[in-house]
């Protein structure tokens, strides 16, 4: 929830407000939740245990 709030409370402010109202730690926070967005999901893997477990 507090995700929803710090991305709803930074729309309204242009670029060059954020920059200056934003630390340093808090851009790369962002960078990373936002960049994180863009990677696809692991892999899975299947284990054959774990398949014949749940058959039983």
């Amino acid at each position: 929830m507090r995700l929803v709030f710090a991305i709803a409370s930074h729309l309204h402010m242009t670029a060059g407000t954020v920059l200056n109202t934003m630390g340093a730690h808090e851009l790369m926070c962002w960078a990373q939740v936002l960049g994180d967005a863009k990677k696809p999901p692991p892999a899975l893997e299947l284990s054959v245990e774990d398949e014949i477990a749940a058959w039983r």
